[in-house]
């Protein structure tokens, strides 16, 4: 603020004669001369001598104005060690001129405060062809802060993304500020198409996987049940048997495969589950036999109750795989205060050489399992940021931990 913006501040109460007068008095008081530029430092010093000076309105006014340029003097400092490029600006019938931008606004962009200053904002860094109103309206039709991606030219000629976020404050009970500020998502932008092409390959090879293998699959199924129905020779039988058997489970492994293929570590909407619930829900869609199922907590979790069911599903079946159709599968709370649940069985364990390798696709102890269960479990667990690890149960069997 120079002496020009003191002297109207002050004249809005006492008028522009005894307003210079108060401020001229002030400044020579100070040492400093009525052609002297002055800056926020100075001008708070004048309203120090003005308010120590003066009494009644006079004062008031000199000790609002100070308390004004302090905060803008703190916000300046803010504003210039923002990382990012910022920007503030005024409005002209509601178009946003340029009233100062920091460093990085400078270096990013190449406008130095002379060249921006002034300038509309909405056409300053806008490349040919971009929608530059996309800032006005994003300031004026939503309320409080607000964001939009806008493309800018940098100051190597480069067309980069920005998110750019703003807002708007009342100034001095009328005059309008808009704060301005730029991120730059270009590379975060690259990889999101990035992988949507690889999703939309992804896709294209899913689509694949389950027509063109699961159609001569089922094929080589049904003949194969059929021939048993006509062949009474054993061993033939016996051979025929054996390849329905493997037909079975390479049809499991393409279950399995397109479940990680279509899901992997995504989640859909979450929402407060019980964890008795599902888990108790989750052992009704399995083929349990004779084992049984004991739920010892009574929680709730922030959870998709779809993925938390499957993840539920393949623990069962890993447990009645390895531990027998008789054996006894525990889904407790921890122990300790950590948050989490833990599915336990009375089974031979998981020897510690083998624990890291169990989540790994296609590892399996068992021939006619597929290695893909527990590769399901921890996609699901680490899709709702969780972690997942296998440790020895109270009864010696295989313990899976889940904890976030």
């Amino acid at each position: 603020m120079n002496r020009t913006g003191l002297v109207s501040k002050f004249a809005e109460t006492v008028g522009i004669e005894k307003a210079s007068a108060i401020v001229d008095d002030a400044m020579a008081d100070l040492g400093i001369s009525g052609d002297t530029e002055i800056d926020d430092t100075d001008a708070q010093d004048i309203c120090d001598i003005i308010q120590h000076n003066n009494e009644g309105y006079v004062a008031l006014v000199a000790s609002e104005l100070r308390v004004q340029l302090a905060a803008q003097e703190r916000f300046d400092a803010l504003l210039g060690n923002i990382p990012n490029p910022a920007v503030v600006v005024e409005f002209e019938q509601r178009e946003p001129y340029v009233k100062s931008i920091n460093e990085a606004f400078a270096d990013t962009f190449g406008y130095d405060q002379t060249d921006a200053v002034g300038t509309e904002l909405r056409t300053l860094l806008a490349p040919p062809g971009a929608d530059s109103e996309v800032i006005r309206t994003d300031w004026w039709e939503q309320t409080g802060q607000s964001e939009q991606e806008v493309r800018r030219t940098t100051a190597s000629g480069e067309i980069r993304t920005y998110l750019f976020r703003s807002t708007i404050v009342t100034r001095d009970s009328s005059q309008l500020e808009g704060y301005g500020i730029y991120t730059d998502i270009t590379e975060r932008k690259r990889r999101e198409q990035q992988l949507k092409h690889q999703n939309e390959r992804l896709d294209e090879f899913v689509s694949i996987v389950s027509h063109d293998l699961r159609n001569p699959l089922n094929v080589a199924s049904g003949r194969t049940h059929l021939l048993l129905g006509d062949i009474e020779d054993a061993a033939v039988r016996e051979g025929l048997q054996e390849v329905a058997a493997a037909h079975e489970r390479m049809a499991r492994i393409l279950d399995d495969t397109l479940t990680l293929a279509r899901q992997g570590r995504v989640v859909g909407e979450t929402t407060s589950v019980s964890i008795e619930a599902v888990a108790g829900d989750a052992w009704q869609q399995v083929e349990t036999g004779d084992a049984t199922l004991t739920i010892e907590t009574d929680a709730t979790i922030e959870a998709d109750a779809e993925r938390l069911q499957q993840l539920f599903e393949n623990l069962y079946r890993n447990a009645i795989e390895h531990a027998g159709a008789e054996c006894t599968v525990v889904v407790s709370a921890p122990e300790t205060h950590e948050n989490g649940f833990s599915i336990a069985d009375d089974g031979p364990g998981i020897s510690p050489d083998d624990r890291e390798l169990v989540f790994e696709h296609g590892y399996s102890t068992n021939s006619d399992g597929t290695g893909f269960g527990l590769s399901i479990v921890q996609s699901i667990a680490e899709a709702h940021g969780w972690s997942v690890a296998v440790s020895e149960s109270e009864r010696g069997g295989a313990r899976f931990d889940v904890r976030w």
